[in-house]
């Protein structure tokens, strides 16, 4: 009777263990399965938080205008003759305070055109005297795009410590004596140790934000922006150029023109 029990009971705890390992695997599997979606919804949640920049401005000195962030003025509606109305105008690409330093022997300026008639702009720049440095005209081949003006290496390099004024104007058809006109200040300086690393660590995308997010801490605009630019041109799909880019301008009141082609 016993031996019969025994060979009763056998099988059954031989169902049960197997049970019992079913049970075990699909626990193992669901705890993994678990696990994936977890970092599935980790990996979701993360590519779906908004991008911090890393690029903000911060004036050095004398150069945090009085009214600061929308207190100063923005270029003015003057068109030439031919043209509709300019929405949004000829801007410089400045901070509120319309003048900015820079490390650059020979900087690069920056300026929104708009769509107009006019076939040619003409640049200019100016040391603290009025005396004229530097002067070109070019074409305009293509409006309502941010271009830039280089001083050419060939011209002689701005002066440590001194401030220069540069304007772009277009020259209009037929001619008039209102012409659109817009323009800032630069003011050369010496670079600190902390920028000259920046200035020599490598040219990849990463490191050429990580420079333009130092020049911007020095309070430097010109080489912030023109590092930000250039960035901007040659990885146009790049997300997190754009949103630096785009916080940049917003916050000296260039928002009009943030999404504008080069």
């Amino acid at each position: 009777m016993k031996t019969a029990q025994f060979k009763i009971l056998k099988p059954m705890m031989l169902s049960l263990s197997l049970l019992s390992l079913s049970i075990a695997v699909f626990s193992g599997l669901f705890t993994q399965v678990q696990a994936q979606s977890e970092t599935i919804l980790r990996t979701t949640e993360s590519n779906s938080t908004e991008i911090t920049p890393i690029v903000n401005f911060k004036p050095f000195g004398d150069e945090e205008p009085e009214d600061t962030r929308g207190g100063a003025s923005r270029p003015t509606d003057i068109k030439c003759s031919r043209d509709q109305a300019y929405s949004p105008p000829m801007t410089s690409l400045l901070p509120v305070s319309q003048q900015g330093l820079t490390v650059a022997t020979h900087p690069k300026f920056w300026v929104y055109i708009p769509q107009t008639s006019a076939p040619q702009a003409h640049f200019t720049l100016k040391d603290e005297n009025n005396r004229g440095v530097y002067q070109t005209r070019f074409p305009i081949q293509k409006a309502g795009r941010i271009v830039s003006i280089s001083l050419p290496q060939e011209q002689s390099p701005l002066e440590l410590g001194k401030t220069y004024h540069w304007s772009v104007a277009l020259i209009c058809q037929p001619t008039q004596t209102d012409i659109p006109i817009v323009g800032g200040k630069i003011k050369r300086v010496e670079p600190n140790s902390a920028l000259i690393t920046h200035q020599s660590v490598g040219t990849s995308s990463e490191q050429l934000l990580e420079a333009a997010a130092a020049y911007g801490r020095a309070g430097y605009w010109y080489d912030m922006l023109n590092s930000l630019a250039q960035l901007r041109q040659t990885h146009p799909d790049d997300q997190i150029i754009t949103t630096n880019w785009v916080h940049l301008l917003n916050s000296e009141g260039l928002e009009e023109i943030v999404t504008k082609p080069f």
